[in-house]
């Protein structure tokens, strides 16, 4: 059974809004398969492991250096059911799409890290762009007596529409 990465660009509704040009359609996919999940209100804003946090320090670099190809890959190197390399230029591909369409990347922070008991990490960062910032989410596993390996990646521009109100 062959297992792939779901790598998923939401856009905001905007993008998906009937174009005021008809001969000028857009051609980014719309997703409507995954519910955009809230921000919590209180972030735990702790560091992730120090093995966890150089990997995505790199992966964030890479991207921000124009290097997505390479930092995409080495990221999950860790994990051989994410990096089928017949798999890689789609996962590439979107998230060129949402430098593309957001502007290039400026900066990035950790927003929140939740641990899912001792060995699972949900972790949220925020990367800026010109335009708006986009939501990464990854998530992170560490068999026993392995390393830390990339789970799940998945990265959205939902992230006004989904703060929590007070």
């Amino acid at each position: 059974m062959k297992q792939i990465l779901l790598l998923t660009i939401l856009m905001s509704a905007s993008l998906w809004a009937a174009p005021t040009n008809k001969s000028a359609p857009t051609n980014l996919p719309k997703v409507t398969t995954l519910i955009p999940q809230l921000l919590p209100r209180n972030p735990n804003t702790k560091p992730p492991p120090s093995p966890v946090q150089k990997q995505l320090k790199t992966f964030f670099l890479g991207v921000q250096g124009g290097k997505i190809d390479e930092a995409f890959k080495t990221l999950v190197a860790s994990n051989p059911t994410l990096s089928d390399p017949a798999s890689v230029p789609e996962f590439v591909g979107n998230i060129q799409k949402g430098i593309e369409v957001f502007g290039p990347l400026q900066g990035y922070e950790l927003y929140d890290l939740r641990s899912v008991g001792t060995r699972t990490l949900y972790i949220t960062y925020l990367s800026y762009h010109p335009k708006k910032p986009l939501r990464w989410q990854f998530v992170f596993y560490t068999p026993v007596g392995a390393d830390w390996k990339l789970l799940n990646l998945r990265f959205d521009d939902t992230v006004e529409q989904s703060l929590i109100p007070d």
